[in-house]
């Protein structure tokens, strides 16, 4: 149940707060006071579309709160702590929605963001709003195959997503047989080209890591004859060369062990820099013997060099073409091959599309015949239940009939053409509701259908703006005691002009245009009793009341309470929505 909306900065309201009770409450006011700018920011912080435009004039930001109490709502609770908002026995939902003047607006579920998506996702099972102009959706012929499906329930449901996933299945392959029957000699070209690309890169054989151990010994084999050069030059200090004379170091390092031979015998302290210097003069000897290997080791191959450029040229020019690794051109030539492969088998690909084709359309009649099925008998359900309520409405003989026409090819919705047919007088034969219902005659239908799928879908909380539009005399009782036998049920927020529908209130709130400090603002009352009877007499006879008009809205409002005990009589006694009293 929605219990507080407070609003702040949005349109005309600088703040307003509205607590709501259960059953049946009115929201009225004069033409141009802001009733609807009310729902409307219930509609925007319930996940609906928000813009800049909403923010009051000379504020920097919009808000607004709405309160919901959830403990009739188990699946709601379990979703909502399922997404990490709430603990499953949270009893109390708190959603916001903040709009910026400069930035996106951004959507709280308990303090904690939440995307649009997930948004509405809770929203949908909380609360049921029908927009001011909403009623207008049933002359449109599209929106009737929806509003079939909803009251068809899980069936319906279940059955229509098997069919959008299998539609959606066939149609990529429609579109892949298309692709293949393209241009002859565009595949041509095609083929050539992959056939290239393919075979230039298989030829190649290039290996992972290739490049890196080239450069590497491109690089060796560039500095080859300058790395022998140095080496000998190396050895020749350290060992001396043949036929050279004395000065290298394996002779200087020989003379000073003979030195010290001799000095050691003289001095045995001396000995221990012998020992040092004879291992010297053995590692010197290991170093000679290395670098006479490495210098031995070392060539100089121009033709290797030659092969290790033609090597690298090869892989830069592949990797120019088709990626900036080995791996990257690797997997291309796979691709142009797999590409190539598909190509040139087409005619055999072509038949084995047509044939999942086939299969495919076959399980999407299927379907369809089964969703068909389960709509013709929604079909019936719900016009019976329609000449129900809007016997109710004072439309006694009126008759709404869901036409079911085939469609072919099917669509995502199914092989259904769905229109409600009407008529409003017994013996004439239903016509598209768009042509022949007047504005008070689909207010009734939208009201009895929104009636119907509320009973369907159970949600806790509706919302009405001006659903009353063009109803008066007879019917405005009629609407008003079938909001009231909703109200029994579920809680009822309703936008209304007629005194009719006032007078049932359980909750009566007054929206004022007030003008405070040269600025015009809107705010919201909660009326007394006795303000009650002033606001019930206005809505019969304008301003200011008279004696005359409050003693007749005063006899309106006791009638009220009169018809209230009817309908929960009859609710009681006969379990459904019950007609006019």
């Amino acid at each position: 149940m929605l219990q507080e909306i407070t609003i702040k900065n949005f349109a005309l309201i600088g703040s307003a707060r509205l607590v709501l009770s259960p059953g049946l409450n009115v929201l009225t006011g004069e033409t141009g006071a802001g009733k609807s700018i009310l729902i409307d920011a219930v509609e925007i912080a319930l996940g609906g579309r928000a813009s800049s435009d909403v923010i009051r004039t000379g504020t920097r930001e919009a808000l607004v709160d709405v309160v919901f109490d959830v403990m009739d709502s188990p699946d709601l609770r379990r979703l909502v702590a399922d997404m990490g908002l709430a603990e499953p026995d949270d009893p109390i939902l708190v959603i916001s929605r903040q709009i910026p003047a400069d930035g996106r607006s951004t959507c709280r579920v308990n303090g904690r963001a939440v995307s649009l998506t997930n948004l509405r996702r809770i929203t949908e099972l909380l609360i049921d709003i029908h927009g001011q102009h909403e009623h207008q959706s049933l002359l449109k012929p599209e929106r009737h195959i929806d509003l079939l499906d909803a009251f068809g329930g899980e069936e319906t449901a279940e059955l229509r997503a098997q069919v959008s996933r299998v539609h959606r299945r066939w149609r990529e392959t429609l579109e892949e047989i298309e692709a293949l029957a393209g241009d002859e000699r565009d595949r041509a070209r095609r083929l050539d080209l992959l056939r290239f690309q393919a075979e230039e890169i298989e030829k190649a054989e290039l290996v992972p890591g290739e490049e890196e151990e080239l450069l590497r010994e491109r690089s060796l084999l560039v500095s080859a004859e300058r790395r022998q050069e140095t080496a000998a030059t190396a050895y020749s200090h350290l060992y001396g060369t043949e036929g050279a004379g004395p000065g290298s170091a394996h002779d200087h390092i020989g003379q000073a062990l003979k030195a010290l031979e001799e000095l050691a015998a003289l001095d045995p302290e001396v000995r221990t820099v012998l020992e040092v210097v004879q291992q010297a003069a053995v590692q010197l000897d290991e170093a000679s013997r290395d670098i006479r290997r490495y210098r031995d080791a070392v060539q100089f191959d121009q033709g290797r060099l030659a092969e290790v450029e033609a090597r690298l040229d090869l892989i830069t020019s592949l990797k120019r073409k088709y990626g900036s690794t080995e791996e990257e051109v690797l997997a291309f030539g796979r691709q142009a091959r797999a590409d190539y492969e598909r190509l040139t088998r087409a005619v055999e690909l072509a038949q084995e599309l047509d044939e999942r084709a086939a299969r495919e359309r076959e399980e999407l009649d299927r379907l369809c015949a089964l969703l068909t099925r389960a709509r013709r008998a929604a079909a019936d359900r719900l016009g019976r239940a329609i000449e129900e309520a809007l016997a109710d409405l004072e439309m006694k003989g009126a008759r709404l009939v869901v036409g079911l026409e085939p469609l072919d090819p099917p669509g995502p919705k199914g092989a259904d053409r769905v229109e409600f047919l009407f008529t409003a007088n017994p013996g004439e034969p239903p016509k598209p509701l768009s042509r022949i219902a007047s504005g008070g005659e689909t207010s009734r239908v939208m009201l009895a259908l929104k009636a119907i799928l509320a009973e369907a879908d159970e949600v806790p909380t509706m919302i009405f703006d001006e659903i009353d539009s063009g109803v008066g005399g007879g019917a405005a009782q009629a609407v008003a005691e079938k909001l009231a036998a909703i109200a029994l049920s579920r809680q009822v927020v309703c936008v209304t002009h007629l005194a009719r529908i006032a007078s049932l209130a359980d909750a009566h709130h007054l929206i004022l245009k007030e003008t405070v400090d040269g600025r015009t603002t809107t705010r919201v009352k909660t009326l007394t009793p006795e303000e009650r009877e002033h606001e019930v007499a206005r809505m019969l006879a304008g301003h200011p009341p008279t004696p005359i008009t409050l003693a007749h809205a005063r006899e309106m409002l006791e009638q009220g309470k009169a018809v209230k005990e009817k309908v929960r009589a009859l609710r009681s006694g006969a379990g459904a929505l019950p007609g006019p009293a």
